[in-house]
């Protein structure tokens, strides 16, 4: 009974999350269309390899997206217009609500994930290694989160919520190496870009679906584990549910 009951939670979550598809649909067809697009634009441009590291890119950045962007975002407006404070007073738990609101958010990520299927199919990517690689996304998708909730937490004005989510997204996914390769950049910078998420993300994913990486996989994997230790213990500071 207790299962079937927290699974009604979390449905009731993700449908109220979900009604702006309803409002909004082609957001997500504009957002397909743009990846689609984008691969047109890097074959014309690179190569089938550069279409490889399209695919970990279009994972890494549509799950990190997702958590620091849309998740964050309805986060914070909830904390903003008092909905937060509706969802502690119910039944509902912490997880609950996380978990709802993710499942109401996931269609943006059929913009990235797609693509991604295409290009694999295409390119004869392994079925493993792929599904290997989406096994990242939980991790991109809740370091992204926490990283914009450790900021936008700290705001009183609601519209000061996308002016820091959007530029954030920008910044750790087009200006560190996640759509290009972290072995252009000078040897002396790489290790500095490590310890931007986004990049040991998109090293691990390679490591892990391309088979290789451009600095041994156990600095990336430092990366991550820090930055989810730091931002787990910035989060609990200031995420409370209930009399906590």
């Amino acid at each position: 009974m207790g299962i079937k009951e927290a699974f009604r939670r979390v449905i009731g979550i993700a449908y109220l999350e979900s009604r702006w598809i309803k409002r909004q649909p082609l957001w997500i067809v504009q957002g397909l269309v743009a990846g689609i697009g984008f691969i047109f634009i890097l074959f014309a441009w690179g190569s089938t390899e550069a279409l490889r590291n399209l695919i970990v890119a279009y994972v890494i950045a549509g799950s990190w997206g997702l958590g620091l962007n849309i998740i964050a975002q309805s986060i914070g407006w909830a904390r903003t217009l008092g909905e937060y404070e509706w969802y502690v007073a119910s039944p509902i738990t912490l997880y609950d609500y996380f978990l709802g609101t993710v499942l109401g958010t996931m269609p943006f990520l059929l913009s990235n994930i797609i693509p991604a299927i295409i290009l694999a199919v295409i390119l004869n990517i392994s079925l493993v290694r792929f599904l290997a690689l989406m096994s990242l996304m939980p991790i991109s998708l809740l370091i992204g989160m926490f990283l914009s909730l450790s900021i936008i937490l700290r705001i009183r004005s609601p519209t000061n919520i996308s002016a820091i989510t959007n530029p954030l997204y920008t910044a750790t996914t087009i200006l560190p190496p996640v759509y290009y390769p972290l072995s252009i950049l000078p040897k002396e910078i790489r290790f500095v870009c490590l310890a931007i998420p986004t990049t040991s993300l998109t090293e691990l994913g390679k490591w892990i679906m391309l088979g290789r990486t451009t600095i041994p996989i156990q600095y990336s994997l430092a990366s991550i584990l820090i930055w989810i230790i730091i931002l787990m213990l910035v989060i609990k500071q200031k995420l409370r549910w209930g009399l906590e």
